[in-house]
Formats: structure tokens, sequence, C-alpha cells
């Protein structure tokens, strides 16, 4: 038996002849598992979902690290505990490869914010197994990441975020995908006249990707 550190609602694959893929869903800051496995219905029955609630209880939701502000009112980051998330989420995917039977060669990461902050980071700092990262309203985060020196040619980058953003900023987010662009890493970027969120028009292209990508 298998135990899992952190709190987790799951759908199963469909499949029953070979290992599933495993798709890993990661909220973004006072929030909660619930939210993005809302997408489950809609994501193709051969991935086994696991959404997962970040440990740092904000008392109206949750989070993976925490935020504050500096003197001057600017957004500070608790880079330590981003880091730490970072790898206790790197050892909770190989968790539920074992506990859920899934392909570890096949792993997608759904990340919102703060969430899609880290999934970015775990896959640039051990991208081996992770096929597909889909980095919603989010951006790289370099303080967060020890660049991988292999394999990482071998992931899928999907990056969306709203131009109306004031919450991470979207000239920021999108200047933040210079380091992929610097390491030769290919990326599918796409804007929408959103602001913090997902629109019906961002999620149907992200499931496009998605499906194209599986």
């Amino acid at each position: 038996m298998i135990d899992l550190p952190f709190h987790y609602i799951s759908r199963k694959s469909n499949l029953s002849n070979q290992k599933p893929p495993l798709l890993i869903m990661l909220h973004g800051y006072g929030s909660n598992e619930k939210d993005l496995f809302s997408f489950t219905k809609s994501i193709p029955e051969k991935y086994t979902i696991v959404s997962i609630r970040a440990p740092l209880d904000l008392g109206m939701g949750f989070a993976w690290y925490n935020i504050g502000l500096d003197h001057f009112g600017n957004k500070v980051y608790d880079t330590k505990m981003a880091i730490e998330a970072r790898e206790s989420i790197t050892n909770y995917i190989n968790l539920c490869h074992k506990k859920f039977n899934t392909n570890p060669l096949l792993t997608t990461l759904i990340g919102f914010s703060q969430g899609a902050i880290l999934c970015n980071a775990i896959a640039l700092t051990s991208p081996v197994g992770i096929k597909n990262i889909i980095s919603l309203s989010g951006g790289i985060d370099k303080e967060i990441i020890k660049l991988s020196k292999e394999n990482l040619n071998s992931v899928s980058f999907y990056f969306s975020h709203g131009i109306f953003d004031d919450v991470l900023p979207f000239k920021q987010a999108k200047e933040s995908l210079d380091l992929l662009k610097t390491n030769n890493i290919d990326f599918h970027f796409e804007d929408f006249p959103t602001g913090h969120g997902v629109s019906p028009e961002n999620f149907k292209s992200m499931l496009k990707w998605l499906i194209s990508n599986s």
C-alpha cells in the first residue's frame, strides 16, 4: 500500500491492457484540488488523473509556497519553499506512478498560476518521463529551477496567458519564456483577451493541443 503525502482526488484510466499515461494537476495560490479537476470530464479517458491539494493552508484556500509584499508593495516569493515544493511534487509524481500503475515515461502536468510555475520548474529541472506541460496563466521562475542538461527537448510545452492579467502581468510572464528561447527549447504560446483565468476559448485550444500531443 503506497500512501501519498498530499491530499488528492483522482480519476482512473479506462485502459486495462497497458499502463496508462498519468496526468497531474497543480492548482493556483488560494485554490484547491477541485479547481482544475473540473477539466476532467473533457480530458481523454485514457489518462489517470491526480489533482493535488497544496500543503500550505491559507484558511480560505491552499498554496504551494508563500507570497508576500516588500516595503515597496512589490510581490516577494518564498524561493526556498518553492524549491522544496518542486522537489516534493517530483517525488509525489514517482509515487503516483507506483500507486496507480501508470507509465512513468508518459507524464503530463497541468498547472494554473503558482501551480503552472511549479510545473515548469519540475519539467526544466527533472524532465525524465515528462511528456507534456500545460502552463496556464503562469510563467518561468528561473530562481527555482536547476536547469537539466539533458532530456529537455523530449518535453512539449504549452503556455497560455491573458493579456489583461493583473495578477501575473502578461509582459512579465511572456518575457520569462526567454529562458526557453535561450536554451533552444521549443514551446507553443497563446494569448487571450482575458484576465487571470482560463476562458472557454483557452480551454478548447489547450484541450486540442493536449489531444494532438497525446
